[in-house]
């Protein structure tokens, strides 16, 4: 008779090696009984971002150590306003911008204001008699100052009117709230404190620390 076909022999690892729990993470038991453990590596976490570097940037502003306001007036003015202006940098926190300290030697001047009402964090607008009806760049720089204010988000301190003298203040800045800073010294350190509340809430809107 035919003999009957024998099975074929097991090799005993294969007998022996038996793999326990789910393949991303099992012991293999392989034939003399010892064991090899197997684990996936774990998933990389991502980098976390500085939270400086997740800080929303309003408009084309950014915020250095220092609120930078610009100083627009008439030339007739310049000697009230660069004492006003050295008034200000008295506070550590305030570098105003002033045409006749901040241009430098062969820079184109109008090229200059320009890029200067622009990368400003407030326009403040010094009014006067001869300002309002004399022909001059201060009617440019005024122009310039509220078509920059025109793309700040609603509520934003950036154009403050500032009366010289007693003076008509111009229909184009009639919606902002202006100040008188003349008569006694009382009277103008009163005005000097309201505008500097005025430029702090506008520090601290935009992070600067006061």
């Amino acid at each position: 008779m035919p003999s009957k076909a024998q099975a074929p022999k097991k090799n005993a690892a294969d007998e022996k090696s038996t793999i326990h729990g789910d393949v991303n993470h099992s012991n293999i038991i392989i034939g003399d009984n010892s064991s090899l453990s197997i684990s996936t590596p774990k998933e990389q976490q991502p980098e976390k971002l500085p939270a400086e570097a997740l800080s929303p940037i309003v408009g084309s502003e950014s915020a250095g150590s220092k609120l930078i306001p610009f100083l627009c007036y008439a030339k007739e003015n310049s000697i009230g306003v660069r004492e006003f202006r050295e008034r200000l940098r008295a506070e550590n926190w305030v570098d105003p911008w002033f045409d006749e300290e901040d241009i430098l030697p062969g820079q184109k001047w109008e090229e200059s204001v320009t890029e200067a009402v622009h990368n400003s964090h407030a326009v403040m607008i010094f009014l006067s008699s001869i300002a309002v009806r004399m022909d001059g760049f201060f009617h440019k720089e005024l122009k310039l100052a509220l078509d920059a204010a025109a793309e700040k988000p609603d509520g934003t301190i950036f154009i403050i009117p500032i009366r010289l003298d007693n003076c008509d203040v111009p229909r184009r800045l009639l919606p902002y709230q202006y100040v008188d800073y003349f008569g006694d010294v009382a009277h103008k350190d009163h005005v000097y404190s309201s505008l500097i509340s005025a430029l702090k809430s506008r520090a601290r809107n935009l992070g600067i620390q006061l």
